[in-house]
């Protein structure tokens, strides 16, 4: 009875183990720099900046960065760009830039109404000429901020307005609320789900015991 409660632990954990490799964080702002490259002025100028182009268009634009992921990053940008809803079905008109620092790739996952503006060449020549020649020397934010501004002006027709008064964003990486790590739950799903079976076994061998004291079970 032993091999079928270890096969059900067994499918619980690596069930939960491609939850956690796929899971989503809450996003806050339009900044998200998981990586921690960006100091608190550079992400405030840059959620600034998206937040202006928010108020003047309605268009969504999100930038993750992050150290790596055990997703591929193509797949994991595409998870962040359906999670976020960064091109809603009604403006349809968002996009999110994906860079995965180890693995030196980046995306640019554009909704339906941007596909004719911002298609795959023109993403393509963005990324070479405005990130990757700053990526190549550590200048992070001078790369995003680059290449999110000719993105808005390839969409808008024009160049955004400068940013004079920055808004303060909180960082999603520097927040005061106590998090427990995903693999303390997964632990104790598991210590949970044998505890239970073990259980419901002990249960049974207690009952049939009983019944053969009483001469109702024969063995």
């Amino acid at each position: 009875m032993k091999k079928p409660i270890l096969a059900i632990v067994l499918n619980i954990f690596l069930s939960l183990s491609v939850l956690a490799q796929s899971e989503i964080p809450k996003a806050i702002g339009h900044v998200h720099d998981y990586a921690n490259k960006l100091n608190q002025d550079e992400l405030d100028t840059l959620n600034t900046m998206l937040h202006m182009y928010y108020k003047r268009t309605t268009g969504k634009i999100a930038v993750v960065m992050e150290q790596d992921s055990d997703e591929e990053p193509f797949d994991r940008s595409l998870n962040y760009a359906r999670t976020w809803k960064v091109g809603t079905k009604d403006s349809n008109n968002g996009l999110l830039f994906y860079i995965n620092l180890t693995k030196r790739k980046t995306f640019v996952q554009v909704a339906n109404k941007l596909q004719g503006t911002l298609n795959d060449g023109k993403i393509g020549e963005i990324l070479r000429n405005d990130w990757n020649p700053n990526a190549k020397n550590s200048q992070y934010y001078l790369g995003i901020k680059q290449t999110i501004t000719v993105l808005m002006t390839n969409i808008e027709g024009k160049t955004p307005p400068p940013v004079t008064e920055i808004i303060h964003f909180k960082n999603p990486n520097q927040t005061s609320t106590f998090n427990i790590p995903f693999f303390v739950h997964l632990i104790a799903l598991i210590i949970i789900a044998i505890q239970v079976y073990s259980l419901r076994f002990d249960l049974k061998g207690a009952k049939k015991l009983k019944q053969v004291e009483k001469g109702e079970l024969v063995l």
